[in-house]
């Protein structure tokens, strides 16, 4: 009976001390805090024209427009990626009659305007990677393909050109899940270009706002 209680005893004291030790996996942090990082975001986006390309050219609102990124999150504050996609702008004016050489036409007049733009940025996040919310700040620069076309009924007037684009903005992720892979995007960015052609006598101008999911491993 005495030896039955002295290893009771020494058990009593034994087990919480080894329990005491024992590594607690569960409060290790989630990879996406210890280490850096991938993110893709496939994004639709709604638009509105700005400025003198408002005023001279378009002045009607587009949801034709979306985009892919791939970002590439750091260990601190920033993340680093690169984004392509899609934007298209449209206008039908009443119709009149305009002159075409020596010829004078009359036709519903059709402006278009397509640009495909190709942009490095980067990201500066105002919470800690643990954050379910994951607001930012964002910078970008690049290059647009364009395509501007006017149309006159059946006839056209037509210009390609790759111009210079740069962007601003600000938006927030927000994870399904705090250790999650998934989550969905919200931003709100101005655009603009150095094109310049027929109507569009001073640059490229936008606002969007666009709604985006993500997808994040490491």
């Amino acid at each position: 009976m005495k030896k039955i209680a002295v290893i009771a005893l020494f058990l009593a004291g034994f087990v919480p001390g080894f329990a005491q030790d024992a590594p607690k996996l569960y409060t290790l942090p989630s990879p996406f805090e210890r280490y850096t990082h991938y993110l893709a975001t496939a994004r639709f986006m709604g638009a509105a024209p700005l400025g003198s390309f408002s005023s001279n050219y378009i002045d009607k609102a587009s949801f034709q427009n979306y985009s892919i990124s791939i970002e590439w999150v750091l260990r601190n504050a920033f993340s680093v990626g690169g984004e392509i996609g899609s934007t298209y702008f449209e206008k039908r004016i009443p119709r009149a009659l305009y002159q075409s050489g020596d010829e004078t036409i009359s036709a519903v007049q059709t402006r278009t305007l397509s640009q495909y733009p190709v942009e490095v940025f980067g990201n500066y996040h105002l919470l800690p990677k643990t954050s379910k919310i994951q607001p930012y700040l964002q910078v970008s620069g690049g290059i647009s393909i364009l395509d501007y076309t006017v149309f006159y009924g059946s006839l056209a007037s037509q210009n390609q050109k790759v111009a210079p684009k740069y962007g601003i903005g600000a938006g927030s992720k927000f994870l399904f899940k705090k250790d999650g892979s998934f989550g969905i995007d919200v931003r709100v960015k101005y655009d603009g270009s150095t094109y310049k052609y027929d109507y569009i006598e001073n640059g490229i101008s936008t606002v969007s706002g666009s709604v985006g999911v993500f997808y994040r491993w490491w």
